[in-house]
């Protein structure tokens, strides 16, 4: 068997010795025509399975190689936190970002402010001023703190991080009431939100009472309860008081509350209960179910106010323009002093406009604006002088007295007392000696009348002199805690009268008492009732002139330059006119003023000036070109406007400018330029006009600068201005003067805007604006060909001209030698002429 051999082993068997592998697939190959086909494919296969093998290694290789590199990502460490407070201050800062501390010191006070800042921001260092300041001054009464809520990894960045602005200044009282401000970040407007904090209702014991809120607030919201049987109503209604000082951060709508027997002398049966006292009406609260939002909206609803302190925005606000729809506005500019509780100006404004609004002479009102507030106004100012008197005598006699001028040696632990000043106030932290000792040391010297900084000085340890009390005797009343009662009436009482003090010295900082004439005999009795004799609607405005004095300036009046930084003006919608009061600021003077405006006997305010311009703008080209002609605005003012414009025969271009206007500077050397280029046109002139020292009639002033208008030549009245949704380019401009020219100006000023095309890339496609024009000039002349026999020859040369220039327009382009084209419309120009 083992013999035995197959034919296709003796075929492989029998191949010479001599033939290589080659030589036995060619004769397989030969033998079996698919074999190559079948090695083909093995090959491939092969190829592809020994490419993913590599593609693997390779791929594992790399990956190896960065998991090995792939260290943690480095980043720079963020730089250590700084104070943004200075050193000694009375406000806790917390440069880290840290939340812990300061909630554990709030829930210890029975008021704390929490200013969240970002170190960078603006806002935050402007508020940063105001915030020490009010800290310095009622860092006995509420704890004051500061985070820093930008700082990387930290606890308020974390918490808060969809804060769109900073900063934010929350207050916090016990019972979970949280308060924002809202206000301006000025001191005096913080102080008065903190004095609003302090004391957010008053307490009323007879209408007396009520009649001295009145005169120097908008209105009154009353509370009238009974303690032992209405806490909780009570409490809502302090909870409303508290949350509204996010909408008027500067109590212009003040609370009161009456508790007890007293209600009676008001007229009140029933309480609990609310009221809202007005100028001419009293409301009552009917709705059973008593919730903060409940009577906020009740009150906002039903608000009327005869006399308003307003907060412009802008130079122009519509927060102002609001009242002026409705008719004619007084303003009356005049310094706003948080610091003290009355403005003589602005009882003088309600008493004008409550006499103003008394159609039926209500006795109420005439009893109250005639009698009870010129009172008032005289018992202010007699309060305020004896204020003055009794602290430079309380200043005096503390400086006479050998302990008190002691230089006062201040612990280096005095900054750490003022995060527990109210701590013996809370019940569970009464035994606590460590605490009071604390407590203690925030007690040894006072602010002083002569120097406001008395505590950020202590606190950085420095000698203060003039204190009004230094470090005592031990038998002294702020000696020793354990001695006496630091709550006691009569320390309280002299606590109360060195705040005064110190808030009646930073409002003399600010500017001083303010109290217009009342020695004239008043004639208020002449203006009762106007509003229904003319049917005529009169906004009563005040405005703080020292913060808002560029308000008046835009109005032409420098109100800082007043006497007593005052002035009223009158403006009128109507007619588009403003007018100044120059007499004496007093009521009678103000009455006299209201009722020769009705009677149309007032001159109407201009702010024209003759001074020349000092913002000349001039355009000469490209700077270092000899021989090239300077352009330049003609200044007009409101008293040659008319002559110079209206009843001029030359096309005038008019740009209206402001010197408050950036924008203005840019649009100017465009309209420069386009003047340059324009500068052989015959009767076109290019003006220019100051709108805010220049007054112009009514149809001539301008809403918006700058402004662009264009007076034609032979239609004055079809004036039209540069719209306001275009881009102020040379190329807008330009084409917005060429298409106010005539026919034949627009001719000539086509082919100028083309030879400066190669000067100006933006100028594009004026040949083809040259031809539409000389096509609507063949078709005016054809028209005038049919109405005109008479003067068909001209007509008939100009024709041919315009042919002639019509064939040429097809055969040059932007880039020729405009002297042939320009021979052709001299030539049209000279026969249309």
């Amino acid at each position: 068997m083992s013999d035995v051999k197959s034919p296709e082993a003796d075929k492989i068997t029998d191949t010479p010795s001599g033939d290589t592998a080659e030589t036995v697939g060619r004769n397989v190959t030969a033998q079996n025509p698919e074999a190559p086909k079948a090695s083909r494919k093995y090959h491939r296969n092969m190829i592809i399975y020994y490419g993913k093998e590599v593609i693997c290694i390779i791929a594992l290789i790399l990956t190896t190689y960065a998991t090995l590199q792939n260290n943690a990502t480095r980043t720079s460490r963020p730089p250590s936190p700084r104070h943004f407070f200075s050193p000694g201050s009375l406000v806790s800062d917390s440069p880290d970002g840290r939340l812990g501390p300061t909630q554990t010191r709030v829930t210890l006070s029975e008021l704390s402010l929490v200013l969240y800042y970002a170190p960078w921001c603006a806002n935050s260092q402007r508020a940063r001023e105001a915030y020490e300041h009010a800290a310095r001054l009622f860092y006995r009464e509420a704890h004051f703190a500061a985070i820093n809520c930008w700082q990387p990894g930290g606890e308020c960045r974390l918490q808060y991080s969809k804060v769109q602005s900073w900063p934010v200044l929350m207050a916090y009282m016990p019972g979970g009431i949280a308060v924002q401000y809202n206000g301006q970040w000025m001191p005096k407007n913080l102080v008065k939100f903190v004095r609003s904090l302090i004391q957010p209702i008053q307490r009323l014991s007879a209408p007396n009472d009520l009649l001295k809120l009145l005169t120097g607030h908008d209105a009154v919201v009353v509370a009238f309860v009974n303690l032992e049987r209405h806490q909780k109503a009570f409490q809502i209604f302090f909870q409303t008081s508290v949350k509204f000082l996010e909408r008027d951060p500067v109590r212009d709508m003040l609370f009161a509350v009456v508790t007890g027997d007293s209600a009676k002398a008001f007229g009140v049966d029933t309480v609990p209960s609310v009221r809202l006292y007005q100028w001419n009406e009293t409301l009552e609260y009917f709705n059973s179910t008593w919730t903060v939002p409940n009577i906020t909206s009740w009150i906002l609803d039903h608000n009327q106010q005869v006399t308003l302190w307003i907060s412009p925005p802008g130079i122009k606000s519509k927060t102002f323009s609001e009242y002026v729809k409705q008719g004619a506005a007084l303003l009356f500019f005049t310094p706003r002093n948080f610091y003290w509780d009355w403005t003589d100006g602005y009882t003088m404004m309600r008493q004008l406009g409550m006499e103003y609004y008394n159609c039926l002479s209500d006795k109420w009102i005439v009893e109250m604006s005639r009698e009870f507030m010129k009172d008032q106004r005289k018992a202010n100012q007699k309060s305020h002088m004896e204020l003055r008197a009794k602290c430079k005598e309380l200043l005096r006699t503390f400086q006479r007295n050998g302990p008190f001028m002691r230089k006062a040696q201040v612990p280096r632990h005095r900054s750490i007392s003022v995060h527990f000043v109210n701590v013996l106030n809370s019940s569970k932290h009464v035994e606590n000696d460590l605490l009071r000792d604390i407590c203690d040391i925030g007690e040894d010297s006072l602010s002083k009348y002569a120097n406001p900084e008395v505590s950020s000085c202590q606190a950085e340890k420095k000698h203060c002199e003039d204190d009004f009390l230094e470090e005592q005797p031990s038998h002294h009343m702020f000696s020793s805690m354990n001695s006496f009662d630091k709550r006691s009436p009569e320390n309280l009482r002299i606590l109360g009268q060195r705040k005064q003090c110190e808030l009646l010295y930073h409002g003399e900082l600010l500017h001083e008492g303010i109290f217009f004439n009342s020695s004239q005999p008043e004639n208020i009795e002449g203006i009762s009732g106007l509003a229904c004799k003319y049917n005529k609607t009169m906004s009563f405005i005040v405005i703080d002139s020292l913060t808002y004095h560029p308000f008046a300036e835009r109005l032409g009046v420098d109100v800082l330059a007043q006497k007593d930084k005052s002035a009223v003006l009158i403006i009128d919608p109507e007619n588009e006119s403003t007018f100044f009061m120059k007499e004496e600021i007093s009521l009678r003077n103000i009455v006299q003023f209201v009722k020769n405006f009705y009677q149309r006997r007032l001159n109407r305010h201009l702010k024209t000036s003759d001074a020349p311009s000092k913002f000349t703008h001039k355009y000469s080209g490209a700077t270092g070109v000899p021989n090239v002609t300077q352009v330049n605005f003609e200044e007009v003012t409101a008293r040659n406007f008319l002559e110079s414009v209206m009843e001029s025969k030359s096309t005038d271009i008019v740009l209206f400018t402001s010197t408050n206007c950036a924008f203005c500077t840019m649009m100017s050397q465009n309209v420069l330029q386009v003047a340059r280029i324009l500068r052989e046109i015959p009767q076109l002139r290019f003006l220019s006009i100051d709108g805010d020292t220049n007054d112009l009639p009514w149809q001539y002033q301008m809403e918006y600068f700058p402004s662009l208008i264009v007076f034609p030549g032979d239609r004055k009245a079809e004036s039209r201005i540069f719209p306001t949704n275009l881009p102020v380019t040379v190329q807008n401009i330009l084409s917005f003067v060429v298409a106010n020219l005539n026919r034949v100006h627009r001719l000539r000023a086509i082919v100028l805007a083309c030879r400066a095309s190669k000067k100006i890339p933006s100028l594009g496609h004026c040949i083809e604006v040259l031809r539409v024009e000389v096509e609507d000039g063949i078709s005016e002349s054809l028209r005038q060909w049919r109405l005109r026999p008479h003067r068909r020859s001209s007509i008939l040369r100009r024709l041919q001209l315009l042919r002639e220039l019509y064939l040429h327009l097809y055969k040059t382009n932007q880039f020729c030698d405009f002297k042939q084209l320009e021979h052709f419309v001299r030539r049209i120009v000279k026969i249309w002429s």
